[in-house]
């Protein structure tokens, strides 16, 4: 399977990359944009002028400025000057001669929080480093993290926020208020698919208080119970209130595949329009989560859905996309039988649990199986059964001598559900919709301790996948237009402030990296594999990685809108 779905890398020479790296200096300095750093411009303190230096590296700002040669300083958790600085003297060294140096990257969709939801204190003070440290991210250059994606995750941002403070997680973190969580939260088990005037009243007033907490937005899942069951009014009203205290509207739209509904369209199709409507009835500022077509594609182009985007655009909506850079996505296995059968913990309803029920469900997914074979789902995450990990659902069911539906239908009534990985894409799709400047770099990946599970590779690999892909594997972008849509748009997107660029009076969110060797390495079969390539990494100013090597210090902080 690995060599089916893991791409062919190419190398550039470090030969390559330093040669470029000399002419673009040379130009700059020649136009004479690298600033000659003076003492007296800089806050210096006894005998030194920075706490950290960043010596000669190749900067990629976060911007479509061409790279060019730079010192960066640092002082506290803040970038104090930038340029050419001289014989400035700081505590600490960096020699970033040969290296890019960048933003930290941004993963707008991610569910870090899920991984610690439902810890105690003490849970919480006995999570491995890794997973304090948020490892698998920070050795992708990720320095900052945004939550609460899908509608999923934990509801109460305050209560997420003291607990990435009390284990000192290791990136920054953003929230999303979870739209399905907080559905759940409210009305129970038994939910309504419609709301009563005073439900919608109680729902918007419990948003409101998450957004004054400091959520960046809210998300929506809406192929996950409870979300599924909402009205587009519903979230227009909810949209509304968003919008009104500036924050954004994200979205894992209602459909996601080229099935044809009963209005003629694609389904994946008339859920955009659902989300662009939403923004525009609201005004607010709309991001499309991991934008795809999933089978059953139906012959859906990237055309087909790229041209609903760019359409809005055109006519004034701020709405962008993000994606992850694979043709297999991952989630829970009841993803794949229908919706009335959902339960509001992604599990299978207690009253599908009978003979009829599971007649039903087997025969819905003999028809799920004509188009996504059960050689293309692979169980990542089973922990009633852990040794039928990095299997097949095909493989199961030759080893338990069943057909894969009557498989499939025994793990969805597992007491928690499995995850699975579905090889469910096109890639030339996929490398389409990766192409657009107004699509945002993603993992939808959680945080992991090596050798739990089996996960997604892109908890692991997202970031240097996606900048070899499209930069260097194949001449889609620049690096400076791939390395903008890890860091400075995001930023922007999100409203984070003074994140995603390096430059004077930003914090101090840094990374140096070995570019022509920055390279995931996690499989399928194999995931748990740190990317390589990241020499030094700096959070908020403290050094998460230092000399290829995570420190464990904890430099992350919560970023309250």
């Amino acid at each position: 399977m690995n060599s089916v779905h893991q791409r062919d890398k190419k190398n550039i020479s470090r030969r390559t990359f330093l040669k470029q790296t000399g002419r673009a200096a040379a130009a700059l300095a020649a136009a004479g944009t690298l600033p000659v750093f003076s003492p007296a411009t800089a806050s210096a303190r006894s005998d030194r002028d920075f706490d950290i230096l960043i010596k000669g590296g190749m900067l990629y700002d976060g911007t479509l400025n061409a790279p060019g040669v730079a010192d960066i300083g640092i002082q506290g958790d803040r970038i104090a000057a930038t340029g050419d600085l001289g014989k400035a003297q700081a505590a600490r060294t960096i020699n970033a001669r040969g290296f890019a140096v960048t933003p930290g990257f941004i993963d707008v969709h991610t569910h870090c929080d899920m991984s610690f939801q439902g810890m105690d204190s003490a849970a919480l003070a006995g999570a491995s480093a890794m997973m304090k440290g948020n490892y698998n991210y920070i050795y992708q250059g990720v320095t900052t993290v945004i939550t609460g994606n899908c509608g999923l995750g934990i509801p109460r941002t305050d209560q997420w926020f003291d607990m990435a403070k009390a284990m000192s997680f290791g990136t920054n973190v953003a929230h999303l208020a979870p739209h399905g969580e907080i559905r759940a939260d409210l009305f129970g088990v038994r939910q309504p698919a419609e709301l009563m005037p005073a439900q919608l009243k109680t729902f918007l007033q419990r948003m409101t208080e998450e957004l004054e907490k400091g959520a960046v937005g809210f998300s929506t899942g809406l192929e996950y119970a409870p979300g599924l069951l909402s009205a587009t009014g519903e979230l227009i009203e909810l949209a509304k209130v968003t919008a009104r205290m500036g924050r954004v509207y994200v979205t894992h739209v209602r459909n996601e595949t080229g099935a044809v509904g009963r209005d003629g369209k694609a389904g994946v199709v008339s859920a955009l329009e659902e989300a662009v409507l939403i923004g525009k009835k609201a005004g607010i500022s709309v991001e499309v989560s991991h934008l795809k077509v999933m089978a059953p594609n139906n012959a859906v182009p990237a055309s087909a859905i790229l041209d609903i985007i760019e359409k809005a655009r055109s006519e004034g909506l701020d709405i962008h996309a993000d994606q992850y850079p694979y043709d297999a996505g991952s989630t829970y296995i009841t993803h794949l039988i229908p919706n009335k059968f959902k339960a509001n913990d992604q599990s299978l309803k207690s009253e599908f649990r009978t003979e009829k029920g599971f007649l039903e469900i087997r025969k819905a997914l003999e028809e799920t199986f004509s188009y996504l074979p059960a050689e293309k789902i692979l169980i990542a995450n089973y922990p009633a059964k852990a040794e039928l990990e990095g299997k097949t659902v095909a493989e199961i069911a030759r080893i338990r001598s069943k057909s894969p539906a009557e498989c499939y239908v025994d793990m969805v009534c597992e007491p928690v559900c499995p995850m699975a990985i579905f090889f469910a894409q096109n890639m030339d799709i996929v490398a389409e919709i990766m192409k657009r400047d107004y699509v945002l770099t993603a993992s939808d990946g959680e945080t992991y301790t090596k050798g739990v599970f089996r996960p997604h590779p892109r908890v692991y690999g997202a970031f240097p996948r996606k900048l070899r892909m499209v930069a260097f594997d194949n001449p889609w972008m620049s690096v400076e237009k791939a390395i903008r849509s890890m860091t400075s748009l995001p930023a922007e997107k999100f409203n984070l402030n003074k994140r995603g660029k390096v430059e004077k009076g930003f914090f101090a969110d840094v990374a140096v990296i070995d570019l022509p060797n920055f390279r995931d390495t996690a499989t399928y079969l194999d995931p748990h594999q740190y990317a390589v390539g990241v020499k030094h990494l700096l959070i908020n100013g403290v050094a998460a990685i230092t000399d290829g090597i995570a420190t464990g210090a904890g430099g992350g902080t919560a970023l309250k809108f």
